[in-house]
């Protein structure tokens, strides 16, 4: 086997710094939307997963070009040397934001069920009060004999 080109590497140096970018503004948006869901802004909140939405479809086109070099960098002898440090940084500092991120959307999913329960119950209590006052409706006779005080 023989060694990366050194275009190569500067590449794929190139793409992690992109990809760590990007991770930081999927980070950055998972974090606003707890906030989002704290408060129930739900519009603000489908904004914040529409645009994270958009930078996971930028990490997706650079994934393949990012793969190839990847193992390129993995199967390439460095001649004795050690492997590059800042690749090896970058891929460590990518694979930490990505564990907060997941941490953080797994809270957000909880977030929401719990919120999506909270929600549920209110509407079933709202429906049970309605159908309440129904029955009551119903009980009373709405015609005019109830009302006329001539008869």
């Amino acid at each position: 086997m023989s060694k990366i080109p050194s275009a190569d590497k500067e590449r794929l140096i190139e793409l992690l710094k992109e990809k760590l970018k990007i991770y930081k503004q999927i980070k950055k948006h998972t974090e606003e939307q707890t906030e989002l869901l704290a408060k129930d802004d739900i519009e603000a909140f489908d904004s914040s997963l529409d645009k994270r939405e958009k930078l996971i479809e930028k990490i997706n086109g650079l994934h393949q070009e990012t793969e190839t070099l990847m193992q390129s960098y993995v199967s390439a002898p460095e001649d004795g040397k050690e492997k590059n440090p800042e690749i090896d940084n970058l891929e460590k500092e990518i694979r930490e934001v990505l564990t907060e991120c997941a941490s953080l959307n797994d809270d957000n999913i909880a977030m929401m069920k719990e919120k999506t329960e909270e929600h549920i119950k209110k509407i079933e209590e709202q429906s049970a009060k309605r159908k309440g006052i129904g029955g009551y409706a119903q009980s009373v006779p709405n015609t005019p004999e109830v009302f006329d005080k001539k008869t």
